[in-house]
């Protein structure tokens, strides 16, 4: 019964292991939409074609039939993913359409996991686009404009004014555009024509920057939590985790089925002795019917012959009458400094004072050598 038990611990230790060192990074490769697309790894997933435990809440990603890697942006709709950094956790977005001022117009991060690091307000003009009309030093947003009205957005207060003084353009609104930096624009005149390039957005959570500078890959501890783990990187001085289940597996197999082994083998020797000595009993029982022996009852020692046995407290260097006794043997517990204990003569085994008093009381012998001792003859009860 207990090497079956056995048995069933190791194989379930065996199946805990082997579950461990396959959690996350062997069950989420990495895939992209197309080879000029980014590579798509944790947090980031691909829908259908990474499981759900592959990626954070909030960084899913589609292709489109063009090959093409899509991100939603809470309700700011889909940008196209043109690459991501994850050591500083960074990505840069665009529209797919190529009017990245009209997804500003309405970009929403708040309730997303990716934020930016200024927000810098923008004035939107509406001015005509007769010709003749006063030169202005950037172009106009040609995707917003038309052959009637032209859009332009700047930064600078002085080029509002000039320019609803001069051209008569009509402001149309105020919009909080996302900046990576300061001093991202070399000028606050810019215009949003010249945002071209592309939406730089960072993240926060989950913290995965240090794992993959260091060479690991980050996923989840379990897929009962959002707690993220780093997985294949070296401990300092160590070997890394995978390397490090190897190990101990195949010193902890060997190990335990050893010690199944001798656990087995003691059981079965127990099991033996104890037939042998119950075959024993059951003839002694027999055999007493016929030829019954005296019952001898042990009896203690009186107090008058306890008291005379010799008592010492023990000082802060521990000497007993044995250097090598330094554990009561009653209560099995080490000599403490100021404990008093108390010496059998005859063997010279040292006990706690109260340890074998309550013993001798019922216990006519010593609890070690089982010798009998008797009263010291001429002592004087302390």
């Amino acid at each position: 019964m207990v090497c079956s038990q056995s048995l069933s611990f190791f194989f379930l230790l065996l199946l805990l292991c082997h579950s461990v060192t396959v959690t996350g990074d062997e069950i989420c490769p990495v895939f992209s939409c197309s080879e000029t697309e980014p590579a798509i790894g944790f947090p980031f997933r691909i829908n259908d074609l990474q499981p759900e435990t592959c990626g954070y809440p909030g960084f899913d990603l589609t292709c489109t039939n063009r090959s093409r890697t899509i991100l939603e942006i809470s309700s700011s709709g889909g940008f196209w993913l043109q690459n991501i950094d994850y050591i500083n956790q960074e990505i840069r977005v665009n529209d797919p359409d190529g009017c990245l001022p009209r997804r500003l117009l309405r970009l929403d991060l708040w309730d997303s996991p990716f934020r930016t690091a200024l927000y810098q307000n923008y004035s939107m003009l509406r001015c005509s686009a007769e010709q003749g009309m006063p030169p202005v030093p950037y172009n106009p947003i040609g995707c917003l404009s038309n052959s009637t009205d032209e859009i332009w957005a700047t930064a600078s207060a002085l080029s509002v004014d000039m320019m609803v003084s001069s051209r008569g353009c009509q402001v149309m609104t105020t919009v909080e555009v996302p900046i990576p930096w300061s001093g991202y624009y070399d000028n606050s005149a810019l215009s949003f024509s010249d945002l071209s390039a592309d939406l730089t957005l960072k993240w926060d959570e989950p913290q995965c920057g240090d794992c993959v500078e260091k060479g690991g890959r980050c996923a989840f501890k379990s897929s009962s939590s959002l707690e993220v783990e780093c997985f294949g990187v070296s401990q300092p001085g160590g070997l890394s985790r995978s390397v490090s289940y190897a190990v101990t597996i195949g010193i902890g197999v060997p190990t335990l089925l050893g010690g199944i082994g001798i656990a087995c083998y003691v059981s079965g020797r127990f099991k033996r002795y104890r037939r042998r000595n119950s075959s024993g009993a059951d003839a002694a029982g027999s055999s007493s019917t016929v030829n019954p022996q005296p019952t001898v009852v042990a009896m203690g020692l009186d107090n008058p012959t306890i008291e005379s046995y010799p008592k010492a407290v023990i000082g802060e260097s521990h000497r007993l009458p044995r250097p090598n006794d330094n554990t009561c043997s009653i209560c099995l517990s080490e000599y403490q400094p100021r404990e008093t204990v108390r010496t059998i003569p005859q063997c010279q085994h040292c006990f706690h004072a109260d340890c074998i008093d309550a013993w001798l009381r019922t216990n006519a012998t010593c609890p070690i050598c089982r010798n009998s001792p008797a009263p010291v003859l001429g002592a004087q009860p302390p």
